[in-house]
């Protein structure tokens, strides 16, 4: 199963990395690089410090959620586990619905969180960031709207978002008043597919349902904690937007700092809505956020930006919005991988 999840990865970065190749090829890659080369240096560091402080917001975030079980958690572990949960979200397909589950064995070992407990966190600050995009979307919308931009090719992507809300919004509801009809029926769905497993993996013995409904049911009851905790829906939600915040105007100081300035409003609109594209098998939606990113910016009047300068300006940006929390939650990732192999050793 490691060797399968490890193609699984491999065959994903392949494919992003194509996407983005025929995306560069398509606009011509020698004016995407020029213009690159040319970016101011000031511009460039700007763009790296405010998506550090994207991580550096959304682990304040995630130290709330575990704070409200009582957790003893440090700003600073709250950060690596920012980083680490960018790292596990990014080589893993899916984006966050791949990466939960490892950021959750981090979340385990650097704090004093149960499993069941911690995937519940993470669950609930997930949560809170997608309704905080969602937020800026609805945000940049009214603001075209209020200025009489809400028109012609903008009506489709106002109606997704609508949409979106509408429909994400009832059904997330009805999921939670329902919650534990769902719990039951998500119990019952695991119990098969354990069985199946067992009968198909060599060595892997299904669990008792009874233990199984237990560890479902706690998940829930420590959603609930973290759903009846006010101050802590408060806290998580503040640095989620302040977050994202962070990484929209990173997005927008990225073209200024290749010389193309577009307007904050493209951002916020923008970003949320390529941030469907982690929904593709992609690892962090590397190579579908960027396309749907130019798609969005080029294919609206949104912003009046030629193609090759759209894919410098997204390059630019989720360069750094991809590799500085790859790279810095690799290395978390790679000192609890050398602490669990010690341990294991004793």
């Amino acid at each position: 199963m490691a060797r399968d999840r490890l193609r699984t990865t491999l065959a994903g970065f392949l494919l992003a990395a194509a996407v983005i190749a025929v995306l560069a090829w398509l606009v011509g890659v020698d004016d995407v690089i020029r213009t690159l080369r040319a970016a101011d240096r000031v511009g460039v560091a700007a763009v790296g410090a405010l998506i550090f402080g994207w991580v550096a917001c959304w682990g304040l975030g995630m130290r709330a959620a575990l704070r409200s079980y009582g957790a003893a958690v440090s700003p600073w572990t709250g950060l690596l586990l920012s980083a680490g949960a960018g790292f596990a979200n990014n080589v893993t397909p899916f984006g966050n619905a791949g990466g939960e589950p490892l950021t959750t064995l981090l979340v385990a070992e650097r704090t004093s969180v149960r499993y069941e407990r911690g995937l519940a966190a993470m669950a609930a600050v997930d949560a809170i960031n997608i309704v905080s995009s969602v937020s800026f979307a609805v945000v940049g919308l009214a603001w075209l709207a209020a200025a009489g931009s809400l028109d012609g090719r903008l009506a489709p992507t106002a109606a997704v978002v609508a949409g979106a809300v509408v429909v994400g919004g009832g059904g997330a509801v009805g999921l939670w008043r329902r919650r534990r009809r769902v719990t039951a029926r998500l119990t019952d769905g695991l119990t098969r597919l354990f069985g199946w497993l067992s009968r198909v993996v060599p060595r892997l013995s299904s669990p008792d349902r009874a233990a199984l409904a237990r560890r479902v049911e706690g998940f829930v009851d420590d959603l609930e904690q973290i759903a009846a905790d006010r101050r802590t829906l408060i806290a998580v939600g503040g640095y989620s937007l302040a977050g994202w915040l962070c990484q929209l105007v990173a997005c927008w100081a990225a073209f200024e700092a290749i010389g193309a300035p577009i307007p904050l409003t493209a951002v916020f609109v923008a970003v949320p809505v390529a941030s469907v594209a982690l929904a593709l098998p992609l690892p962090g939606g590397a190579g579908g956020i960027e396309s749907a990113l130019v798609g969005v910016l080029v294919g609206t009047p949104l912003a009046t930006v030629a193609p090759e300068t759209a894919v410098a300006g997204v390059v630019l940006f989720r360069g750094f919005a991809y590799w500085l929390p790859t790279t810095l939650g690799g290395l978390v990732f790679a000192e609890s991988a050398v602490a669990w192999y010690r341990q294991s050793r004793r």
